[in-house]
């Protein structure tokens, strides 16, 4: 796995978009309202998230490998409540050091891929 490297445009400032494509890469073909658990690759320490056609899914990382209880959000909720109970909206790039699952789930049936980066 390769690891997490930015471009640097001339004035030395780092650019988010000019990643390199990751050598592990997950795809995930999703069944409307029906939560899909990823396991990282060992070493991972980065995901970036994608969606096609522009559909919405929701992610949450959990600490452990027991992971059950991810639903589409329909009412408002606060994460203070209980941690690791709300997912987050389409995110482009998290860290996930230490995390043992990655739950997925969409109202729709988009394509989400998942690239790992050390």
């Amino acid at each position: 796995m390769i690891r997490l490297q930015q471009g640097v445009d001339n004035m030395g400032n780092m650019i988010i978009s000019a990643m390199q494509q990751s050598d592990t890469i997950y795809v995930n073909l999703m069944v409307a309202s029906t939560a899909q658990y990823v396991t990282p690759p060992a070493g991972a320490n980065f995901c970036l998230f994608a969606a096609s056609g522009g559909n919405d899914f929701w992610m949450m990382l959990y600490p452990t490998t027991v992971s059950s209880g991810l639903a589409i959000p329909a009412a408002t909720a606060t994460e203070a409540a209980a941690a690791y109970t709300i997912p987050e909206l389409n995110p482009l790039i998290r860290q996930i050091t230490g995390m043992k699952t990655i739950g997925l789930i969409s109202g729709a049936t988009p394509l989400i891929t998942l690239a790992f980066y050390a």
